[in-house]
This record gives C-alpha cells, structure tokens and sequence, in this order.
C-alpha cells in the first residue's frame, strides 16, 4: 500500500521530468493565495464583492473563516484526487484557470 501510495506521489508528468506532485503542490498554493484574498476582500468591501453565490450563503451561515476553510479544504480534496488519478492536465488546467479568475482579479482589486 506504501509502495504504491510512493509510486504515485513520485511520478512525472507525462513527457517531462518534473515530478508531478508539483502540480499538486502549485494547486494548493493557489487555493490558499485564493482563500486568503477572499478573507481580505470580504473583509474590506463587504459580502458583496464576493462573486461565488455558494460562498456568499456559507460566509453568511458558517462566517468567514469557517466558509473558506471548508470551501478550499473541498476544492484541495478535489485536487488530490485528481492528482492520484492522475488528471495531471485537468489539474494544471485548473490551477492556471485558478490564478486568472480569482487570484489577478482578488489581486488587482486590493492592490
């Protein structure tokens, strides 16, 4: 079970030698970068800069930490899963689409 758990975690991108637990590890940094922006961004323009309607109705039910923490804790699971699956594409499709639709916006907009 160890040596395929190590297996997995240790592969490479398809024609590459980057290892792909990087792509993992970029998605959690976005989803973290996004998770802190959003608490900022709440935090100093109200509920209603935030665009995601799900979230708007947990921040409002749950608060703000508790909402995002569930929220990127759903969204690392997802990630992982697709890593472990080895939906290395779609994960750094994913992140990359992550970092121009929330993170540059988030970023631009507090800056």
């Amino acid at each position: 079970m160890i040596r395929v758990a190590r297996v997995r975690l240790s592969k490479p991108l398809p024609n590459s030698r980057t290892n792909a637990l990087w792509a993992f590890g970029l998605f959690i940094a976005v989803q973290v970068a996004d998770g802190i922006l959003t608490a900022v961004g709440v935090a100093r323009f109200g509920l209603g800069v935030e665009a995601n309607p799900l979230l708007v109705h947990s921040i409002q039910t749950m608060g703000t930490s508790a909402a995002l923490v569930a929220a990127k804790t759903v969204a690392i699971i997802g990630g992982g899963v697709l890593h472990l699956y080895s939906y290395h594409l779609v994960l750094a499709l994913l992140t990359v689409g992550y970092v121009f639709a929330t993170v540059l916006p988030w970023a631009m907009l507090l800056g």
